[in-house]
């Protein structure tokens, strides 16, 4: 006897899987890489607060990763899978988007500069690429920006392009080769000329720029 025919509802679940995991890929892909939907840090949506202590999903939060900001410390949180993430500065507790979107955090996830404003990165490894997320620390209150920076170079960093003692954050893209530059509150500063490596971006991969390296995002 011949095998018989997928249930329709078999059928269906799998058509609908299918869609879910084409829009999770296509969602990533829409990340700020140019900076065309860069908007300022928000307190609502983009900043999800969760109550300190609580469970990181289905288990105990663990601390993934430390770092002190103009002497106070901060806390990457997460399940024992490195997914589920919260940032933890004092009273506040953001919710990670970065895991929402299936990273995944580790040790080296965290990384934060002290500054006239400070700022916080929190990444995350996606196929090759990397997926960060910005906090800003504005008069003791730290905040969330509404949208994930993506990298296809694999690498996005806080760095004080402009010498005015708030960082910047530095965005790698291999197409083209450049380093794009934003503010924090999310607005394109500029974009380096592009190379044919990203070994030839200065300092690779702890990219350094200068104001002498910006010029206007073709």
């Amino acid at each position: 006897m011949g095998r018989g025919r997928a249930p329709r509802s078999v059928v269906v679940t799998a058509v609908v899987a299918a869609v879910v995991a084409l829009s999770a890929l296509v969602t990533v892909r829409l990340l700020r890489e140019d900076g065309a939907s860069a908007q300022a840090p928000v307190g609502g949506a983009g900043s999800t607060a969760v109550t300190a202590g609580a469970d990181c999903g289905e288990g105990p939060c663990q601390v993934v990763a430390r770092a002190t900001v103009d002497g106070k410390p901060v806390e990457l949180l997460a399940d024992s899978q490195g997914g589920n993430g919260r940032f933890q500065a004092g009273a506040n507790a953001i919710e990670v988007t970065v895991t929402a979107l299936g990273g995944r955090l580790d040790a080296n996830s965290l990384s934060c500069v002290s500054g006239a404003v400070s700022a916080c990165l929190v990444h995350a490894r996606q196929e090759g690429a990397s997926i960060a997320q910005l906090l800003v620390d504005r008069a003791g209150t730290w905040r969330s920006v509404d949208k994930p920076y993506y990298s296809s170079g694999g690498v996005v960093r806080l760095d004080d392009v402009t010498g005015d003692t708030a960082p910047e954050v530095v965005v790698v893209q291999t197409s083209p080769v450049l380093a794009r530059v934003f503010a924090l509150d999310g607005s394109a500063l500029g974009c380096t000329r592009r190379y044919t490596s990203v070994s030839q971006l200065r300092g690779w991969p702890e990219v350094q720029l200068n104001p002498g390296d910006l010029r206007a995002c073709g």
